[in-house]
């Protein structure tokens, strides 16, 4: 089953996410640290000015929501309290899918 992953930092965070993004990506990279989650597809979202990360977006493929959802608290970024919200949502892939 496949999720999309929205999340939105915390603004007062941003020196504390620029230092954690290289342990995240090596985590979102790591399949031994969530065996039954694979992250297909990832990367910030960007503020109106199209240059200051706000968030990010990732798409997994997940056994389960719950599953989904403890990649995301497991995450450094949720660890560190970085995130302001995510929101994790079942998806129909339809476009552009790994076969």
């Amino acid at each position: 089953m496949y999720f999309a992953v929205f999340a939105t930092h915390k603004q007062e965070m941003g020196q504390q996410r620029s230092r954690l993004a290289d342990a995240f990506a090596a985590y979102v990279h790591d399949p031994t640290r969530h065996a039954d989650v694979t992250v297909h597809h990832g990367g910030p979202t960007l503020g109106e000015d199209g240059e200051t990360i706000s968030g990010l977006l990732l798409v997994l493929e997940a056994p389960s929501l719950d599953a989904a959802r403890a990649f995301v608290s497991e995450s450094p970024y949720a660890h560190a309290g970085i995130l302001a919200a995510s929101h994790v949502r079942a998806w129909n892939w339809l476009t552009g899918r790994p076969r």
